[in-house]
């Protein structure tokens, strides 16, 4: 097969939600039609793009929270993109069942408890990392997933300019 036997899945999506498909018409008068194939383009659910994108601002920020904390202590670079990769990993698998199981609690302080569950996953981070990523208390670690949030969203909207990464 030769290369335009291929289409862009992007392509063919935009074509059915526009409607631009041959009506049953066009099917049934015999017109031959002709055989799409949908080369995936990307890797498909997990976009390497964005993972490392969201690595590299993770790290970034953890660095600078490490800067301005005293309670908080990142040993090294290598440290923070760990502690990036293990954050990203926990906010995949732990944190959505925390956030199921807590439901009802942040429903009824309005969200605020989505801080707590925030500051619960850097206090995992910081045992599971051990002596390269370090938290005094509790209290640290929630002021801590704050400022993460915040900075994490500035550097998102305003400086990459990306409305979803």
């Amino acid at each position: 097969m030769s290369n335009k036997d291929f289409y862009d899945e992007e392509e063919i999506t935009r074509s059915i939600v526009n409607d631009k498909t041959p009506n049953r018409n066009q099917r049934q008068s015999g017109q031959e039609q002709p055989n799409i194939h949908v080369q995936q383009v990307g890797c498909g659910c997990f976009d390497m793009r964005k993972f490392f994108t969201n690595l590299i601002i993770y790290s970034v920020v953890l660095m600078v929270t490490a800067g301005l904390f005293p309670g908080f202590y990142i040993e090294s670079i290598f440290a923070a993109i760990r502690a990036a990769f293990t954050l990203t990993l926990l906010n995949t698998f732990v944190k959505p069942l925390i956030v199921f199981f807590t439901f009802p609690l942040t429903v009824l302080t309005l969200g605020l408890f989505y801080f707590v569950i925030n500051g619960i996953i850097i206090m995992m981070t910081a045992a599971i990392m051990g002596e390269s990523f370090v938290i005094s208390n509790f209290f640290t670690a929630l002021v801590v997933a704050i400022f993460i949030s915040l900075l994490q969203h500035f550097i998102k909207k305003y400086l990459l300019k990306v409305d979803q990464l």
